[in-house]
């Protein structure tokens, strides 16, 4: 029986609660070694990464001209995760 992975989907805004395009979002660390899983937010600022296992996951967000984030994401078992970001300008 496989382990199927569980999503952490969220959303990215700027200091007026406006969503952000094109910030790169990926894994940071894990519970497992990661291949290189990363995204883009779409122009809703939307984004989704497929975590592998249960764990805790570390996540940045990265955008021009906004300071980098870390966040720490709690996958469950049997559960994925929803996070919303605000990032501050550089």
């Amino acid at each position: 029986m496989s382990v199927q992975p569980k999503l952490i989907t969220g959303r990215v805004l700027d200091g007026e609660a406006k969503p952000l395009a094109e910030v790169r979002v990926f894994f940071a660390g894990g519970p497992v070694p990661l291949q290189d899983i990363a995204a883009l937010t779409g122009a809703d600022g939307r984004f989704s990464l497929a975590a592998p296992v249960p764990g805790k996951y570390r996540i940045q967000f990265v955008a021009d001209n906004f300071k980098t984030q870390t966040v720490d994401v709690d996958v469950e078992g049997g559960h994925g995760a929803t996070q919303e970001i605000t990032l501050e300008k550089a």
